[in-house]
């Protein structure tokens, strides 16, 4: 597995752990300093993600919200929620990542660890935001 994906991976379990309200961005961020699991690359990019998803949460919320069709964000499963955050961030925050290629990681990632209609879910929401006007 390639640095990127174990980086947005592990990303998506400190998110998940910030949405269950278990943890806050300060114990995230001391956590993330001291995982040993993972090369010190991983552990950077994961953070980076982690950063700026927390940075922009409003704006990146706002624009899920807006192209989520008869749902509301706080009933989407954490692991859905966590990987639309992380995709958005990319696409409209980070310049680095191709929109393309944040959405694929974030379908593929959603195949991995969410139920069975995450890929497609993530990838329509995904979808509509990409096509919208920024």
């Amino acid at each position: 597995m390639g640095v990127r994906r174990e980086g947005r991976e592990l990303a998506l379990t400190y998110l998940y752990q910030i949405d269950l309200g278990v943890e806050d961005i300060a114990s995230v961020r001391a956590q993330l300093e001291s995982e040993r699991r993972v090369s010190g690359k991983v552990r950077r990019f994961a953070g980076s993600i982690v950063e700026g998803v927390w940075a922009h949460r409003v704006a990146v919320d706002e624009l899920i919200t807006g192209h989520l069709q008869h749902w509301k964000l706080d009933r989407l499963t954490r692991t859905d929620r966590g990987l639309l955050r992380m995709a958005v961030y990319e696409m409209r925050f980070d310049p680095e990542v191709p929109d393309k290629v944040a959405i694929n990681e974030a379908v593929e990632i959603g195949k991995k660890f969410g139920g069975d209609e995450s890929g497609k879910f993530i990838n329509g929401v995904l979808d509509a935001i990409l096509h919208a006007s920024p």
